[in-house]
C-alpha cells in the first residue's frame, strides 16, 4: 500500500474525524480508480481516489446528482477535491451482490435490481447526457479484435477476415441502434451492486452512464461476466422486467428478448477485449478467468438466432466456435 497516499488521505479527512480513525484499502477496480475505507468508532466512510489524468471525476459528480434526485441508493458525497481526484463519501458496506447471490437469494436480489433499473429508466434526468453512438459501440467491439484475437489468441486476421469481422460488428450495431433508448448505468452488474438493508441495492460505479438501449443494464445484470445462471432463470427474469416496461413501448416479448441477446453480444465482445487489455496493458491477470464465461454468452446467442448466421460463420472460420468447450 502506498504510505505516502495514506498519509495524504489521512490529512485530507482529518476535519471530518475528530476522533481516532484508520484508513485501509477497500477495493480496486478495472479502471485507474482505487477506494479506501475510513474507520472510526462512530462510522465508516469511503474515499475514492481517481487520478485526474486518467479518471476525471466531473462525470461521476454529474451522474451522482442525477441519481440522487431520482432517489437511487448511491453513496452520499461529503467532500471533494476535484484537482486531486479525491471524494469522501458514505459507505454502502461490504456485501456485494456477487458475494451474496445464490439460487436461494437471486430472485429477491434480482427483483430489487430490476426495480432499480426501471426506476432509473423512468426517473433519472437524461438532459444533456451523452448518447451511445455508433463510433463508441464500434470502438468497443474492436477491442475484441485488438486485444483478444490479436494479442491474447495471436490470431493474425487476413484483410478479408478483418473486413468480415468488422461487418459483423456493423450488423450488431444496426440491431442495437433500433432498440428504444433510456438512461443506462452501463456497468450494472454484481460487483457494482451492494446488498443494503434499505432501498436495496446500493449502486456504485455509474460515472460512465449514457443514453442507450433499454436492454443494456438488464443484460449487464442477468448475463453478468462474473457469475452465470441457467437460461431458465435468465429469461424468467427478462420476462419479469419486460412486464414492468411493456406499457411504455410498443413491442412484443419475442422482439425484446432478441434485442436483449444482441445487446449482450455487443457488451460481451467489449468485455472480452477489456479483460484481455487489463492483463496485457495493466498487469491485472485475474480478469482472464472471466473470459470463458463471457464468451459462452456469445456462443449461445449466435447459436440461438438464424438472423445471426453470418456472424456465427465468421467466428467459426477463425476457429472460435469450439473455444472453451
Amino acid at each position: 500500500m502506498n504510505e505516502n497516499l495514506i498519509s495524504e488521505l489521512t490529512d485530507w479527512v482529518k476535519p471530518f474525524f475528530p476522533e481516532k480513525y484508520s484508513i485501509d484499502s477497500a477495493s480496486v477496480d478495472a479502471s485507474f480508480r482505487s477506494y479506501f475505507r475510513v474507520t472510526s468508532t462512530e462510522k465508516t466512510n469511503i474515499i475514492m481516489v481517481a487520478p485526474p489524468e486518467h479518471e476525471p471525476i466531473s462525470s461521476f459528480l454529474d451522474i451522482t446528482q442525477r441519481l440522487f434526485k431520482a432517489k437511487i441508493n448511491i453513496p452520499r458525497i461529503y467532500k471533494i477535491n476535484q484537482s486531486r481526484g479525491l471524494i469522501l463519501m458514505s459507505d454502502l458496506g461490504n456485501d456485494k451482490y456477487l458475494d451474496i447471490l445464490t439460487k436461494e437469494t437471486l430472485y429477491c436480489l434480482y427483483t430489487d435490481a430490476i426495480d432499480c433499473i426501471c426506476k432509473m429508466q423512468n426517473e433519472v434526468d437524461t438532459t444533456g447526457l451523452e448518447k451511445f453512438n455508433k463510433s463508441e459501440q464500434m470502438n468497443e467491439m474492436k477491442l475484441f479484435d485488438e486485444w483478444y484475437l490479436r494479442k491474447h489468441l495471436n490470431i493474425n486476421l487476413s484483410d478479408k477476415q478483418l473486413s468480415e469481422i468488422y461487418q459483423c460488428f456493423e450488423e450488431i450495431y444496426n440491431i442495437v441502434s433500433k432498440i428504444p433508448k433510456s438512461f443506462v448505468h452501463r456497468d450494472f452488474h454484481s460487483r457494482n451492486l451492494m446488498v443494503t438493508s434499505k432501498s436495496n441495492p446500493g449502486v456504485l460505479d455509474y460515472q460512465d452512464a449514457i443514453i442507450g438501449p433499454i436492454t443494456y443494464d438488464l443484460v449487464s445484470l442477468l448475463k453478468d461476466c462474473y457469475i452465470a445462471w441457467d437460461d431458465e432463470i435468465v429469461y424468467s427474469m427478462t420476462s419479469s422486467f419486460f412486464a414492468k416496461i411493456e406499457k411504455n413501448h410498443n413491442i412484443v416479448y419475442e422482439e425484446f428478448e432478441y434485442w436483449f441477446d444482441v445487446t449482450g453480444l455487443q457488451r460481451h465482445l467489449k468485455a472480452i477485449g477489456i479483460f484481455s487489455r487489463l492483463n496485457y496493458r495493466d498487469n491485472k491477470p485475474n480478469y482472464l478467468d472471466d473470459i470463458p464465461r463471457t464468451f459462452n454468452y456469445i456462443k449461445n446467442t449466435l447459436s440461438k438466432y438464424s438472423e445471426l448466421s453470418e456472424v456465427k460463420r465468421v467466428f467459426s472460420e477463425i476457429n472460435l466456435d469450439n473455444i472453451y468447450d
